[in-house]
This record gives C-alpha cells, structure tokens and sequence, in this order.
C-alpha cells in the first residue's frame, strides 16, 4: 500500500485520481486523544481543534504517506496550507482548489482545470500515467464502496446498529485501500443484516453539522438514546449519498459526482443544504434533527441560524449544540438532549 494522505473538510479530494495513480488516498482524521500542542507552534489554539488535530497528525506521521493533498473546503484548509507546506517533512504537497459556488457554468469548468492540475502533479512526482482506462476502473471500484455504505445506512433504521459501529465503517471506507474495504463492508452487511431489531427505547433523529472525525461524539448520542439514521456528514452519507455517473470523459464524471452530493455549510448559498435535508427528512418519515457543530468551526455556526428557523417552520424537532474537541463523554450534553427528546413525549414520539 501506498498512502496518499488527503486533508479535506468537506470530501473535496477525489480519491479515484489517487487510485489511478496507483496509490492509496487515506483521509487524515487526527486523533481526538493526542494534545494539539505540535500543531498550536504554528496555529493559533482558537481555531478549529479539528484541523489543529490534522496537522499535528501530519507532523508525526507524514515521513510514511507517499505525499499529502489539501483541498479547499473551509477556510482552515486555505489558509493552513503554507504552514503545512513549509513545516510538513513530506516529498510531495499540493493544493486542489474547489469552486465555493457550485451552481454557475463556470464552477465545473474550473473544477476540472484543477483535477488536471492535481493529476499532472501526480503523474509528475510518482513517474505515472494516469489514463481514462485507470479512472474509469477507479470510479468504478469506488462506487462499489459507495453502494454497500448505502446498504449499510439502510439498516440503521431497522437494525440494532450503534452510532460508533456506523461511524467505524465510514471511516473504515476513507483510509482503507478499496479493495480491502469492499471485503470489510460485505462482512458487516453479513452482521448487521442478521442484528435484531431497531430498539424501542432509541429515538431515530437526522444528523447534521460539523464532520464527527472521532467515535467519542457518536457515543454521547448513544448515552443519550439517540440513533443517527440519516446524516449529511463527510464521514458519512455525503461520502456515499450519490454515486459517480458513468460518462465518456471520466474527469467529467468527478465533477459531476462533486456537485451532485449533499451540500456542506462551506459552500455557497446554504439553500441547496436545507433543500437536501428536507428531502431525506420527507423521504424517511424522520421528525428530528440533531445539529452540532465543533467549537471554533465558523461555517456550520453561521449557517445554524438559517437552518433552525426553516427547519422549525416547517414543523421539525430542532436542537443544536456546540461541542468540544474532546474524547470525554459530554454529560452536558447528554442531559441536553435526554431533556430535548423528553420534552418531545420520548423515543416513540
């Protein structure tokens, strides 16, 4: 395996130009455990604890990844680069650019200038020739990926499945080499297929907010008797909600496949985001929407405002909460929620 490690806030990277190079894209998600300290040389400690958490991940382990990808997906990642880029020891780093505004002509053209760049830079530094044929099969080997997460999801709102386990197999699907993690995910469907039933005294809600990169958060919602069934998370159905088309130029594909997946607050305006999470709320009978957001994470605290109010307009369950960076259960927030979904009639309601 060669890891290519990507830095990204939104799934911004697309993994299948890695893929084609011959290399292996694995998400840097930090670790909740280790202190910030390395990274806060170089980043102010009021920033976003997450990205501060990336970065000291990328200066303890960058001398085994082949290279690193940043993607612009919120403002840490534009404006951290030049600090990874001057204080990470790594042969190879690059910067993608995204289109913040999706919905212009201009915005795919762009995109696609930038995938050729990045496959370029690639092709350059690892003496590689990443052809349509090698994009294709890419694409292809992704979306298998992406079809049993779909499948997995499925089941969280009829199976006995804890929000770790589901968060485990998301991010089992971001760092693992692709093959590997279709044998993974098939094993699970095998398991989880066979689970008992949904239990009767967890409440299903809708997930939204901040991208949950360590397993500690979902537990606070297990300790609280919340089930996430449906999300609009990175770590989650953004990764997997579409798949990527099939087109002649594959490139085109990637594009397509970038606009078409749920929108995160980091993109302009926040209406496409809303519209998607009134759809699956529709479509899934879900009455409740649990929003969070990590402390210091700008984007998906402006947007809350907006997306209370349209929520709660529309006859919605809404709360929101604002977490630490923390592997510590939040009793807090625990009683917050018991409390929110009490004041509801319970689980049932």
């Amino acid at each position: 395996m060669r890891p290519l490690a990507y830095f990204d806030s939104s799934h911004d990277f697309p993994e299948e130009i890695a893929m084609a190079a011959g290399l292996t894209p694995v998400k840097i998600l930090g670790d909740v455990k280790v202190d910030n300290a390395p990274a806060d040389q170089y980043l102010q400690n009021f920033l976003c604890p997450a990205a501060r958490s990336f970065l000291t991940d990328a200066l303890a382990h960058a001398g085994s990844w082949e290279g690193i990808v940043v993607a612009h997906g919120c403002d840490i990642t534009h404006r951290s680069f030049d600090i990874w880029k001057n204080h990470v020891k790594t042969p190879f780093i690059h910067w993608l650019n995204v289109p913040m505004v999706y919905d212009r002509p201009s915005a795919a053209a762009f995109f696609k200038k930038e995938l050729k760049t990045l496959m370029k830079a690639l092709e350059n530094q690892f003496k590689v020739s990443i052809t349509p044929e090698n994009l294709k099969a890419a694409i292809k080997e992704s979306n298998e990926v992406k079809r049993r997460l779909q499948q997995l999801s499925a089941l969280r709102a009829t199976k006995d499945i804890p929000n770790r386990e589901y968060f485990d197999a998301c991010v089992k699907a971001v760092t693992m080499a692709k093959a590997d993690a279709i044998k993974t995910l098939d094993a699970l469907l095998k398991d989880w297929s066979a689970r008992a039933a949904f239990p009767a005294g967890m409440k299903k809600v809708f997930l939204t907010g901040s991208d949950v990169t360590y397993p500690e958060f979902m537990d606070t919602l297990e300790a609280a008797n919340i089930r996430a069934v449906r999300d609009d998370l990175s770590i989650g159905e953004r990764y997997y909600a579409a798949l990527i088309p099939e087109k002649d130029d594959p490139l085109d594909a990637l594009v397509a496949y970038k606009f078409a997946m749920p929108r995160p607050a980091t993109k302009n305006p926040p209406d496409p985001r809303t519209d998607y999470i009134l759809a699956v709320l529709k479509e899934s009978g879900l009455d409740t929407v649990v929003s969070q957001n990590v402390k210091f994470c700008e984007p998906y605290l402006f947007d809350t405002v907006h997306i209370e109010k349209i929520l709660k307009s529309k006859g919605y369950k809404y709360i929101h909460l604002e977490r630490e960076f923390s592997p510590v259960k939040d009793a807090q927030a625990i009683n917050r929620l018991e409390a929110f979904i009490e004041m509801q009639g319970g689980a049932k309601a």
